[in-house]
């Protein structure tokens, strides 16, 4: 029924919040897909005791050298053998029922509507609040217009999701290498062919580890790169008028512009008409920028 696949690089100390979460599931017919990126501490001698205790299915993979968690999270999507796919980061922990309500509701999908590709979940912090915004409505079916560019104000917050396996194999994380392009990216190219089922229910709970990519930090000229290739591939194949008309893109314009200022890839770039019209909106946005900055 499910994949569980737990990206890690050197957090043995923090793996047994999934593993103890995995072994209290109501619903059992999971396989956990570890995908160690050349850790150099004990996660593999933690593992492999776990995979002695065989009270869940676990496949353990290490890779060769650390190629960062897009990369590893790709890897172990192709060793993905259920229909139905969750990323579950290292060092965070879920609710008891939650195989058990996603079977349930993945069921019911599967009897009415064949678009939905995945569902995705509030997130609580290490206090138990909810994290950012809840979905405007509960069991919200909404496409990528609905979700992102037709709202008034972004909905803010993490999400946890569960995937058709084979909608994100066919949508592998963004990977490149010295920058991080975020998983929001490849989320919204998936929602502009499949709609989403957003419920109003908090299953995981996730903790800030130090170390952790959230708690790292960047040069200027890092988090230029990322921007870049963010901006590039989220706006690579749009319209000149779907640039203009949403501010969803017209913000990546604008960072897109800012961060050829540090970085430039001949290889991967934008039209020249599109980064004409990125410059427009950049020569428009940046006073405005300037002015609420001051304020």
């Amino acid at each position: 029924m499910f994949n569980i696949i737990t990206p890690t690089y050197n957090r043995a100390h923090t793996l047994n919040r999934v593993y103890d979460s995995l072994i209290n599931q109501r619903e059992k017919q999971f396989t956990w897909i570890i995908v160690d990126d050349c850790s150099s501490d004990s996660t593999e001698e933690v593992v492999n005791n776990w995979i002695t205790e065989n009270i869940i299915k676990i496949e353990y993979h290490k890779l060769l050298k650390n190629q960062g968690k897009p990369y590893a999270v790709n890897y172990g999507l192709n060793r993905c053998m259920e229909d139905y796919t969750i990323i579950a980061d290292s060092d965070d922990s879920f609710s008891y029922k939650t195989l058990s309500d996603l079977r349930r509701f993945w069921n019911i999908i599967d009897l009415t509507n064949g678009n939905i590709g995945a569902i995705w979940t509030l997130v609580k912090d290490e206090n138990g609040k909810v994290k950012g915004d809840p979905f405007p409505k509960d069991f919200w079916q909404a496409n990528f217009k609905e979700r992102i560019l037709s709202l008034k104000k972004p909905i803010d917050g993490d999400k946890w999701h569960c995937w058709k396996t084979e909608v994100l194999r066919k949508h592998p994380l963004y990977t490149q290498n010295n920058c991080h392009i975020g998983e929001s990216h490849t989320w919204n190219r998936i929602n502009e062919t499949y709609d989403f089922l957003c419920i109003n229910i908090a299953y995981l709970k996730a903790f800030v580890t130090e170390g952790s990519l959230i708690n790292s930090s960047k040069t200027a000229k890092q988090v230029a790169i990322g921007y870049y290739y963010s901006s590039y591939y989220a706006m690579e194949n749009r319209s000149l008028t779907d640039i203009i008309s949403y501010k969803y893109y017209r913000i990546l314009a604008f960072e897109y512009i800012k961060s050829k200022f540090y970085f430039n890839d001949p290889n991967l770039k934008l039209s020249f008409i599109k980064t004409f019209t990125c410059s427009i909106i950049f020569t428009i946005v940046s006073p405005i920028r300037l002015v609420k900055k001051f304020l």
